[in-house]
């Protein structure tokens, strides 16, 4: 025998040992029986394979609300858990959206002023708690809707915010145990709709944008950039009647509109203009947009006196009859008074004119109108109304002021987007050290 026949017999027999080996070490195939769980792909959850499986089915997005961004079709209810839909956990919280912003609202307001939960911390615990239990069944309840209206995704933005703001002071270690539970909640809740709404949940303010153009507060406003007045360049053409002081469950203290427009097209101001409002039986309101306000005491009472410089045409002349009388009055967040709102226009009650009086600089030839007004008793104490504007219509403030300078950038060019943009910067910032002069002098006083 030659050596490489020796070689190849050799060779073959170690092979041979080797696949004997393989066929050995090779576990048997699973078998699908009746009576044990099977391991095979169809034989798994349905909802384990979808999750898996399947993406959400995405959809053109269009800025007039008639589609929804990336949207996933939802479940039929005849495919929907009975268990989801009819839980106790459910039925306790309850799915309403209403309930769910005013939460939102009131720990995000909580946490910008008092830097806490604030008196809805337990309604949160429970909230976040019973959400991760829903988001466990096939079919959640918690719809992206309700997410979209109620703020959530920004609730829980500024929950984690917060923590990582405070992981950097020396106050971190003053957090509560249950706060530190809540925001790994806020977490981990974060991820599941990230994954479960794709998409959609990152074009969530898109969303918002276009409802608030197409039926939310700039509905019937449209912006007109051949406007040169300096309050805004919108305007409207459907405007409810106006209303009268008589008639005042129509407005409560504390309605909030974006702009001045907004409140003409509701009927509570007559015109897009800082000027009086006339009605049937006389003056019935009066927005208070530019100038400023001091506070004063006389009599025991707190007063308001309202400052404001111009042409004689700017001094609000028809008042002059109506000292005595009562008055809506609106304030405009460019309005420099502690009173004013941070952002849009308010309404803040009835107020009495109890002076009014103008006097004429003769070397500058600008008059200066002041106007003593004082709050009508038992209504919304003004400790509440400048809560107003809350988070949630900060939020469509800032889309509100996105939008119109996107449209100045398109319509007018990016000079003029410029200069609008720094010009709001500007004011914002003369307002801001006002108030802190303001609230300077009020702490030795």
């Amino acid at each position: 025998m030659s050596v490489l026949e020796r070689f190849a017999r050799t060779n073959h027999s170690v092979r041979s040992r080797r696949e004997k080996f393989q066929q050995k070490a090779r576990p048997a195939p699973i078998q699908i029986t009746e009576d044990g769980p099977s391991r095979s792909l169809f034989g798994r959850p349905r909802d384990i394979i979808v999750n898996q499986l399947l993406t959400p089915t995405i959809r053109h997005f269009s800025f007039d609300g008639g589609n929804l961004p990336f949207s996933r079709k939802s479940p039929s209810p005849r495919a929907q858990s009975t268990e989801s839909l009819h839980s106790d956990d459910s039925e306790e919280l309850g799915w309403d959206k209403t309930t769910l912003l005013t939460l939102s609202d009131s720990v995000r307001a909580s946490l910008q002023h008092d830097r806490s939960l604030g008196p809805d911390s337990e309604k949160l615990s429970r909230f976040l708690e019973t959400v991760l239990k829903d988001e466990e069944r096939r079919h959640p309840t918690l719809d992206f809707e309700t997410i979209e209206h109620a703020r959530l995704d920004k609730l829980l933005n500024e929950i984690l915010l917060f923590v990582e703001t405070m992981k950097t002071t020396t106050f971190a270690t003053d957090l509560p145990l249950r706060f530190r539970v809540d925001a790994a909640h806020c977490k981990k809740l974060q991820v599941i709709w990230r994954h479960r709404f794709r998409e959609q949940y990152i074009m969530i303010d898109q969303l918002r944008c276009a409802v608030l153009v197409k039926g939310g507060r700039l509905k019937d406003v449209s912006f007109n950039c051949a406007l040169t007045y300096d309050l805004g360049k919108w305007q409207t053409r459907e405007t409810n009647p106006v209303s009268e002081v008589e008639g005042n469950q129509q407005f409560e203290a504390g309605h909030w509109w974006l702009n001045i427009v907004c409140a003409q097209r509701d009927g509570i101001v007559a015109c897009p203009s800082e000027q009086p409002t006339s009605g049937q039986y006389g003056i019935t309101a009066l927005p208070l947009l530019t100038g400023q306000e001091e506070i004063v005491q006389k009599n025991g009472m707190d007063l308001v006196k309202y400052i404001r410089k111009g042409r004689s045409s700017d001094m609000h002349i028809a008042l002059i009859s109506q000292v005595g009388q009562k008055i809506r009055i609106l304030r405009g967040h460019k309005l420099k008074s502690i009173y004013a709102p941070r952002a849009g226009v308010r309404y803040d009650g009835l107020y009495t004119i109890r002076q009014y009086g103008t006097k004429l600089d003769m070397v500058t030839n600008t008059h200066r109108l002041e106007l003593t007004l004082e709050r009508v008793k038992d209504q919304k104490p003004m400790e509440v109304l400048n809560r107003v504007p809350k988070p949630s219509q900060l939020d469509d403030w800032k889309l509100y002021e996105k939008l119109e300078g996107d449209k100045i950038k398109l319509m007018e060019g990016d000079a003029r987007y410029l200069e609008w943009n720094l010009q709001r910067e500007e004011e914002r910032i003369d307002r801001e050290d006002w108030r802190r002069d303001r609230e300077f002098r009020a702490s030795f006083s």
